[in-house]
Order: structure tokens, then sequence, then C-alpha cells
């Protein structure tokens, strides 16, 4: 299929078509991750769209859609697209993809999408590292202690909060379903309630292999998560 460049470098903006034309040849081109970041939003019509172009549905094409619907929030679709890219084409960013769809499915088998993954590309992908509810809570406890105290003393009236992962209708409204921390509420410049951190479990599990790596995932999230509360990007953080 040709890719209508003329409006990318005209500088006007591309329609929706056009993300999801350009999208779906980064994922033929094995880019199916980047092809996400050029749909940026909208991921459902952008998957009504996908289905609405000309031409077999290949490997590229099937990729795409999985990591679309993953993004929309439909799970079992989401798994069926990846799982049809997979018999033609194994591919480890899409069984990666899978096990994180089973993550959220409930399968117990999404350790066997993890594994192939790692098997197929050791360097970037790993089985997650799984713990107790009351290990990552101990956890988040210590990355919040890590906090200087001068910052957890404005802190009295957040709550940290560990959920599994993100809301399912959050994410069908936009959120990522990877997210792995959220801040709720105003800012300490700010007045409101409830103010809340959430770490979510399971994301982090995902991208960890061992204790070590959990850990260090955690901090680092408590530390970004913590930055909001004060208003602060993550490159004004001073600490």
């Amino acid at each position: 299929m040709d890719m209508p460049l003329s409006r990318w470098f005209r500088g006007g903006a591309p329609t929706r078509r056009d993300r999801v034309v350009k999208a779906l040849q980064q994922a033929r081109d094995g880019d199916a991750d980047g092809a996400i970041a050029t749909i940026a939003e909208r991921f459902s019509d952008a998957l009504a769209e996908l289905r609405g172009l000309p031409g077999a549905a290949d490997a590229g094409w099937l990729r795409l859609a999985a990591r679309l619907a993953y993004r929309a929030g439909d799970m079992p679709v989401a798994a069926d697209f990846a799982q049809q890219a997979l018999a033609g084409d194994e591919d480890a960013a899409t069984w990666n993809l899978l096990g994180r769809i089973r993550v959220w499915l409930k399968n117990d088998d999404a350790v066997t999408a993890f594994r192939r993954a790692a098997s197929l590309r050791p360097q970037d992908y790993g089985v997650p590292y799984r713990v107790s509810r009351d290990r990552f809570a101990r956890l988040a406890e210590q990355a919040l202690a890590g906090i200087p105290e001068a910052f957890q003393a404005q802190m009295s009236n957040t709550l940290i909060v560990v959920d599994d992962l993100p809301d399912i209708e959050a994410v069908r409204e936009g959120e990522d379903p990877d997210l792995l921390g959220l801040y709720e509420g105003a800012t300490v410049l700010e007045h409101g309630l409830p103010e809340r951190i959430v770490l979510y479990q399971r994301n982090h599990e995902n991208v960890v292999s061992d204790d070590r790596e959990l850990a260090e995932e955690v901090r680092e999230t408590m530390r970004h998560e913590v930055g909001h509360h004060f208003g602060m990007a993550e490159d004004e953080l001073p600490y």
C-alpha cells in the first residue's frame, strides 16, 4: 500500500487515516510499538480505521491490530489478533504483548508467552518476577521512606495504594494499560482531596526479572509520582 506522505511533508495535520496508514507501514517494517506512538490516541477509532483499509490482513496488520485493541482496552480481541499474528510469524514483541494481555485476562498461561518472548530476544525481554502483595507493599513503603523527610512532611494527606492493574474503564478512555503509577489529587500548591499515589503491581512485575530490579522500578515510580504531588516534572526533581 502506498503511503500518503504528502500531507506529512506539507506541514498540515495528518488525518487519522494518514496516521493509521503510516503506523501500518511501521508495523510491517518491524516497529509495531513505534506505530502506536504514531497513532497516539483514540485507539478504538484507529482500529476501526485499520479494519476499513483495503488489502489483506498480513502479519504486520495483525500485530498493529493487536496493539490497538490492547490500548483500546478490548483484551479478548487483542488476544485473538496477537495469536493470529504469531501463528503466521513468530515475533518476540508480540509474544510479550500476548503475555501482558493474558495478565489482564487472568489467564494462567501468560507466563508461557513471556517465556517465549524471552527465549527469542533475551536482551530485550525477561520473564516477569512475581511477588506477594505484602512484599510489593513493603517495597512501596521502602521507596517512600527513601524520599527526603522535608518532602514526606508535606504528604500527610496522601495515601499510597497498590492495585494489580489500572482500571479497565480508564484504559478504554485512553489510559495506558501498562501504566506503572498514577498520582490522583491536587498538587501541594493547590487544595483538594483525596490525594493518592497508586502503584500497579502487575505492570511493575511485567518489566523486571528479579527482586533487585523490582525494588528499583518501584523506587523510580514512587519518585516520579511524588514529584507530581509537588507539581514538578521529572527533570526538576531535587531528590
